[in-house]
């Protein structure tokens, strides 16, 4: 099948899949503050801290299980990059096809996703070289700079895809054939709500 409709049905899935299994990772990120508390931290303040040396230090302050925990948080998100730049890839390609020769733009923007999953890749190898037994040194600004390199060209994949998407929808110029791919979708992220909405659910009541 050659239908990019349903290689993003695909992908979207696999997006939502691997969103679960980051998100449960996520929950075990603790690190020790000055004082000796524990205190949560995010994928975000590995992302942008102010300087390498910021860095190291979040690195070298995590316990044992939210070590393990990042570093398998950063292998699930090579699974999350697959989904994710040729779902918006392919969504720049079937938006473009319907704007006549807006569609060389569209497809500009589609290429331009597989540098941000370059950038996104190389980002996650420095992280993992950083956690390694022997950390990485040097490098900072590449990996700061493939970091807001990854954010812009996706947000800009989106950016210009889903406003368009939503005006074709509203007005009715749609291919009929793309219901049943939306229903699928709808199908997809309805389980993905439920699922989400059933862990924080067994949390709280795990809670005491």
């Amino acid at each position: 099948m050659t239908d990019p409709r349903f290689y993003f049905v695909l992908c979207f899935g696999l997006i939502l899949a691997a969103a679960l299994w980051l998100n449960r990772l996520a929950k075990k990120f603790h690190r020790r503050a000055g004082s000796g508390e524990e205190q949560p931290f995010t994928i975000f303040d590995l992302q942008f801290p102010a300087s390498e040396a910021e860095m190291d230090n979040l690195i070298g302050h995590l316990q044992p299980t939210a070590h393990r925990a990042l570093k398998a948080h950063l292998w699930v998100d090579f699974l999350f990059m697959l989904g994710l730049y040729p779902a918006t890839a392919l969504l720049c390609v079937i938006i473009g096809a319907k704007t006549g020769s807006g569609e060389y733009f569209f497809w500009l923007v589609a290429a331009l996703q597989g540098v941000a999953w370059v950038a996104d890749i190389y980002e996650n190898i420095y992280c993992l070289r950083k956690m390694g037994p022997r950390p990485a040194k040097g490098g900072f600004a590449a990996y700061s700079f493939a970091v807001n390199t990854k954010f812009l060209l996706a947000f800009l994949g989106l950016a210009v895809t889903l406003p368009v998407a939503f005006y074709f929808w509203m007005t009715g110029e749609f291919w009929h054939s793309s219901l049943r791919y939306v229903c699928i979708l709808a199908g997809e992220t309805l389980t993905f709500l439920l699922i989400t909405v059933y862990n924080i659910s067994r949390r709280r009541s795990s809670t005491p």
